[in-house]
């Protein structure tokens, strides 16, 4: 089994992008959902299901500067100047503390959005449900369709020979590249799996045909690191064989 691709989204819902590497930390991908968008009035983390034009969005850092690019308009770049204002939010019944980011970004997001928002840094796993690693055998996206994988969203995506093999892989360890991860569950989906990769507009019920498929809308597992290292496409993938 080989890795055939790697990627994450910088800011929470934002367009998950292919990368050339992972660096996977003891707390997990570094960088991906490092920043999120805020709405400070309603201390809430904005969230895709609620706010499907964040995937129109894409946010990279370059540097200690941050690029974002509203669809068709023009990239906006900036330092990294934090405000220091915070703000705490709950996220899916525990409270998050966010640092308030100065600058462009809340504006262009903002118009983007039609409604008004922060851009803010979150602590690691501060803003990530589920593992702070995802896993998802292409084999498994193939048989939804002919999908982008990025619609996915998996931080790792495997070449298993099977749709489906990576169910096996819950609690057992995975070498990864130079990395470990440890599996502990699958990946239960919601509507995000509708949306569109690169526009966020809502398609043709693939969380209802996975539901159908499966009896479950699980996609994919989750887990955490045990052992850091770099994960590459075209890196082998050796789960723990049990007993």
């Amino acid at each position: 089994m080989r890795v055939s691709r790697v990627g994450y989204a910088a800011a929470k819902g934002t367009r998950h992008l292919a990368r050339e590497r992972l660096v996977l930390a003891a707390d997990g991908v570094v960088g991906d959902r490092r920043w999120c968008f805020v709405d400070v009035a309603a201390r809430r983390v904005l969230r895709t299901v609620a706010h499907p034009g964040l995937v129109g969005l894409v946010l990279d850092e370059v540097g200690d500067e941050l690029v974002l690019s509203p669809p068709g308009g023009a990239p906006v770049r900036a330092p990294v100047v934090l405000s220091g204002e915070s703000v705490t939010c709950d996220y899916w019944g525990r409270e998050v503390a966010l640092e308030l980011v100065d600058g462009p970004f809340a504006e262009a997001a903002s118009a983007h959005l039609g409604v008004p928002v922060r851009l803010a840094r979150a602590p690691a796993g501060g803003v990530v449900y589920g593992g702070s690693v995802s896993l998802v055998g292409a084999e498994s996206v193939a048989a939804l369709g002919d999908l982008d994988p990025a619609r996915v969203r998996a931080n790792i995506v495997v070449q298993t020979g099977a749709a489906f093999a990576e169910d096996d892989w819950v609690g057992r360890d995975v070498a990864v590249g130079s990395a470990v991860v440890r599996v502990v569950s699958r990946t239960p989906r919601c509507a995000v799996l509708d949306l569109d990769p690169a526009t966020g507009t809502r398609g043709p019920g693939v969380l209802a045909a996975l539901a159908t498929l499966r009896g479950t809308p699980t996609l994919g597992v989750d887990g955490h690191v045990l052992r850091p290292g770099l994960v590459h496409p075209g890196d082998p993938v050796v789960p723990a064989v049990v007993g």
